[in-house]
């Protein structure tokens, strides 16, 4: 991750003899944030870059931003330093900008926390452009979830995301030739002394859904997991353990837009994702329970392999995940709405009751978003807290 940034100032440089000096020196406490070096670049190069930020150096500036705005397509950022009437400049030029109805924002503050911003911004730009190519697999969504499906125009139209429609009858075709490709994850599943006749089918399923996100070239598929059950008595929640381990988003239960939502998190964070349905509010505690048969196998700190909880059939995983910083979200596909929120996973439960990965959860905020407003059921979770980076990524649309 590198930025470079486009230097204007007034011409005289406010008559100050280390300006440049200390214009680099900014620039070296900012970096720190950043977590890279930071360059001054020619109009050239900045014209052609997709992120633009302006480094207003002092006040009298306002008359060269003028003359390259039009040369490039918002959002503006206007870095500013706590000197030289740089704020003041940025002030002038984001309202002039406004005025044409354009997009900017000024990025002001503690050194530190200014080159955060910075990183943040420059992180949802290239996930942006990676998602206009995302193809995401589904074979449609499952019967009880009628508030998950995806308007497959709206997502292509809001992200580049192309919905992929799958067939159910070649999943199974593909599944009743028991094939898959040996990995870490099919090693060390068939190291768990589990049932071997269990195991070998559940990897089936894996390798099947392997064949078909290759076959089509697909960033991510979701399945009507429970479709499986009757035909081949086996459930799907191994296969997308594995798949979300190896960088595949894979949801269960066709949700359509559980697998845009994972995709997205996934994408900007870098983490594995717990999709997982809220079992149990406590709001006066601001905490909620989860709980959900599959998750990556990457993210636990240890799983054991058992049943599937509505069926009792199959294998899914009943896992522990590590305490402490995490981030609960979800989204809709036309990316205007969107539920983000920081939290704290407090323990693991162990319940027979609840689907068979259970955590709870406490937010940092109120729990009226599941009871009056939510964004259909299933819920995604990462390590971490990403709630800001999650902001700076739906304000930029």
């Amino acid at each position: 991750m590198s930025l470079c940034v486009y230097l204007i100032k007034a011409p005289n440089s406010n008559n100050d003899p280390d300006f440049d000096k200390n214009c680099q020196a900014f620039f070296k406490y900012v970096s720190q944030g950043f977590g890279e070096d930071l360059f001054i670049t020619d109009e050239q190069t900045f014209v052609k870059q997709s992120t633009h930020v302006f480094f207003v150096a002092s006040g009298g500036s306002e008359q060269q931003f003028k003359k390259i705005y039009n040369l490039i397509e918002g959002p503006y950022y206007l870095l500013t330093r706590q000197s030289h009437n740089s704020l003041a400049a940025a002030m002038e030029i984001l309202t002039f900008l406004r005025e044409k109805g354009l997009k900017g924002e000024i990025i002001h503050g503690e050194n530190e926390s200014v080159g955060k911003k910075l990183a943040r911004i420059v992180r949802v730009r290239e996930v942006k452009e990676r998602l206009k190519n995302y193809r995401l697999g589904t074979t449609g969504e499952s019967d009880w979830l009628i508030a998950s499906r995806v308007d497959q125009d709206v997502l292509k139209a809001s992200s580049g995301m192309e919905m992929v429609d799958l067939s159910f009858e070649e999943l199974l075709s593909e599944v009743k030739k028991n094939t898959y490709p040996e990995n870490k994850y099919t090693e060390e599943i068939k190291r768990s002394g589990y049932n071997g006749e269990e195991v070998e089918r559940a990897l089936g399923v894996y390798g099947a859904l392997r064949r078909l996100v290759d076959r089509y070239s697909l960033n991510g598929i979701t399945v009507r997991c429970f479709d499986l059950l009757q035909p081949v008595c086996i459930t799907g929640c191994l296969a997308l353990g594995i798949l979300n381990a190896e960088g595949i988003h894979a949801a269960c239960e066709g949700d359509g837009r559980s697998l845009v939502s994972m995709t997205v998190l996934g994408e900007l964070t870098g983490q594995p994702v717990f999709m997982a349905n809220p079992s149990r509010l406590f709001p006066e505690k601001q905490e909620i329970i989860l709980a959900h048969c599959i998750l990556p196998l990457n993210m636990p700190k240890s799983y054991q392999l058992t049943t599937h909880f509505e069926s009792g059939l199959g294998i899914s995983v009943a896992a522990e995940l590590p305490l402490g910083s995490c981030t609960m979200f979800k989204c809709k596909e036309d990316f205007k709405e969107y539920f983000a929120q920081s939290g704290e996973i407090l323990e693991n439960l162990h319940e027979g009751c609840l689907c068979r990965t259970q955590i709870r959860i406490k937010l940092q905020q109120s729990l009226d978003y599941f009871l009056t407003r939510p964004i259909s059921n299933h819920q995604m979770i990462c390590m971490g807290d990403h709630k800001a980076l999650i902001d700076e990524f739906f304000a930029s649309y």
